[in-house]
């Protein structure tokens, strides 16, 4: 139920959308009307056409394919310790890059500090051809203890990469979460605050499986459409990715969805909190971390609510994760249980 909100259903108007491109004969590989329609939407929600978008079909895809575009085999990668590219892709990047190096920057905190990479330029000297070389910086908005870089933090840290000549990368998977918390626009959490490149996640927001890896002004560069079709990612039936983010885009669903998950995480946190529980992070987007006793996460489980453990906020903090499909019903479930 909150184990992830990978684990729910596609959206209805996604599937609709995807059975109305399934008719006919369209060119391939992008060459058709719904991808057309997807890069305006994406030009209409980012405010510019200083873009270039790349659909892909899975997170770790966009991830990979944005960071070999903009880094060197023998550049470094910064990442805070907890980063999903380092601990959840399974040297993904490394693979794509062809052997650019994942770092983790020294961060003690649930976000990079732009002071944390400035440490780590002091320590990377340019001029040392025997150290690591970092060439970019990756972040990942929301954050992987839920939490949302203001467009302020990310100036403050853009501005730093471009001091060092870095390049500033975002893991998006969440970013329509961030967006709808933050209240920023998706401008304001990208381009506009100096962010190079951003893996827009759609899958997790309730699409089937797509994911466009944007870069922006100075980053665009052909070399990210000759690597995505080295990495297969170039679909054939490219109308079928296209048509889940023309679903998305339009009229507003992404955000509308984000913010419905977004307020049940909400209303989860409140609740804990009511029944004395703590919670281990601010509730930014649609996570909930909390600390709960051995008792707590036995009632829990024996209703077959489901719910991640996250040691890395500590041993007695667990990770609920509300969704597109997350009902009020859902929400008052976990609190009765624990009422009880």
């Amino acid at each position: 139920m909150f184990g992830s909100d990978n684990q729910a259903p596609a959206h209805p108007r996604v599937l609709e959308a995807m059975l109305a491109a399934n008719s006919g004969r369209c060119g391939s590989y992008g060459d058709d009307p719904w991808t057309v329609r997807a890069l305006d939407l994406l030009y209409e929600v980012f405010e510019t056409r200083d873009l270039d978008a790349y659909f892909v079909g899975t997170g770790g895809a966009a991830n990979g394919l944005a960071l070999s575009a903009l880094c060197p085999p023998w550049a470094a990668i910064m990442a805070h310790p907890h980063a999903h590219v380092l601990e959840d892709e399974g040297n993904g990047p490394e693979f794509f890059t062809s052997g650019s190096r994942l770092v983790a920057l020294g961060s003690t905190g649930l976000l990079v500090q732009p002071e944390e990479i400035e440490a780590a330029a002091a320590r990377h000297s340019p001029d040392f051809v025997h150290g690591l070389q970092p060439r970019a910086v990756t972040l990942t908005n929301l954050s992987e203890s839920g939490q949302a870089y203001s467009p302020d933090h990310l100036r403050a840290i853009s501005a730093v990469c471009a001091k060092q000549g870095w390049v500033l990368h975002v893991d998006g998977a969440r970013f329509a979460n961030a967006v709808a918390g933050t209240g920023a626009s998706a401008s304001d959490l990208s381009w506009r605050a100096g962010v190079d490149a951003l893996s827009f996640g759609l899958t997790k927001n309730g699409a089937v499986a797509a994911e466009i890896l944007i870069l922006f002004g100075k980053a665009r560069t052909k070399a990210a459409a000759y690597l995505r079709k080295r990495a297969g990612q170039l679909f054939s039936k490219h109308r079928y990715l296209a048509a889940q983010a023309v679903a998305m885009l339009e009229d507003g669903l992404w955000l509308n969805l984000a913010g419905h998950a977004n307020q049940m995480a909400r209303d989860l946190g409140a609740g804990f909190e009511r029944i004395g529980a703590s919670l281990a992070a601010h509730v930014h987007g649609n996570e909930v971390f909390v600390r709960l006793d051995a008792s707590n996460v036995a009632e829990l489980q024996s209703e077959g609510i489901s719910f991640y453990p996250w040691a890395t906020l500590g041993l007695d903090t667990y990770r609920f994760v509300a969704s597109w499909q997350t009902t009020a019903q859902d929400v008052e479930l976990v609190a009765k249980v624990l009422a009880d």
